[in-house]
């Protein structure tokens, strides 16, 4: 029997292109880019979902790795007064005319896009001759009267271009530091999928013989809502979010384990009755304390 161990599947399995897999040598994107394949194509990727996951820096890292290769592609795009940065990824690289069928799709519902990852800036409208959007026969004729002055602005952008990029590296470098030296908090649906992910990790330590499924389903459900609404996620910065999951669910744990009888309590803790929270019925009682 060799090393390697290969089972048939039928179910719950990613196909993943070999080529991908074996010819990055970072072990972060790898790793990154099967997590990501892992999930369905409906799926929304949120950077801080995967910072909580698996950290700011190995997911930035990995990023760098597979947008440098082209199967990572991100765009900005405004929606009112919004910046919106979607994020796709392939185990395939990216084509140019992929990513222009998604800016075009952006343009035609009414977006602007503001940028993209740097190995297709050259197809953003106004980066080149021919503009992605859909532009009128006006338009065309206008662009075709104003030739000789587009080739010289398209000169002067030319010689700036590197100035820009220059600026660009230099602020982002910033922004890293700031970071860094800061954790960022999420507000609202953000923090809930983050926190709900990170519960959902701790599943096969604490459910089985405690809850079901569904109850343990809802008993998630209702911890992270509560969270949301007393305004503790507001004191819980990203990257402690797994460490504060795991903590509450230990103090359920504990609860449910002496309300049941799978623990004993040998002294009073603390000196007054618990308030126990039943999650899974939303009911609330008092504990009396144990003595020996």
């Amino acid at each position: 029997m060799t090393g390697i161990i290969k089972r048939r599947k039928t179910t719950n399995f990613a196909q993943i292109h070999n080529h991908v897999l074996q010819s990055i040598s970072d072990i972060r994107a790898i790793g990154l880019i099967a997590h990501l394949m892992s999930m369905p194509t409906e799926w929304v990727i949120r950077k801080t979902h995967l910072y909580s996951k698996f950290g700011r820096a190995p997911v930035t890292n990995g990023i760098g790795v597979l947008e440098e290769h082209k199967y990572w592609v991100h765009i900005t795009f405004r929606d009112g007064s919004k910046n919106i940065h979607a994020y796709h990824i392939s185990d395939v690289p990216f084509t140019d005319s992929e990513v222009t069928l998604m800016i075009k799709e952006l343009c035609e519902a009414g977006f602007r896009v503001n940028n993209i990852s740097e190995h297709f800036l050259h197809l953003l409208p106004g980066k080149r001759t021919e503009n992605v959007c859909t532009s009128s026969n006006v338009d065309s004729q206008q662009s075709n009267l104003n030739n000789s002055s587009s080739t010289v602005e398209n000169e002067q952008l030319l010689n700036t271009e590197p100035q820009r990029k220059s600026k660009q590296i230099n602020k982002n470098q910033r922004n890293i530091v700031n970071l860094q030296q800061t954790s960022a908090f999420l507000e609202g649906d953000d923090f809930k999928q983050a926190l709900t992910a990170a519960c959902h990790e701790l599943y096969s330590k604490f459910a089985p013989g405690r809850w079901s499924k569904q109850a343990w389903q809802t008993l998630i459900e209702s911890f992270v809502e509560e969270t949301v609404k007393t305004g503790r996620f507001k004191n819980i910065p990203v990257d402690n979010i797994p460490s504060y999951a795991h903590a509450a669910i230990s103090n359920m744990v504990h609860s449910f384990d002496c309300k049941n009888g799978r623990k004993k309590m040998y002294k009073i803790i603390p000196t007054r009755p618990v308030p126990f929270y039943n999650w899974v019925e939303g009911t609330s009682e008092e504990e009396e304390p144990i003595r020996t």
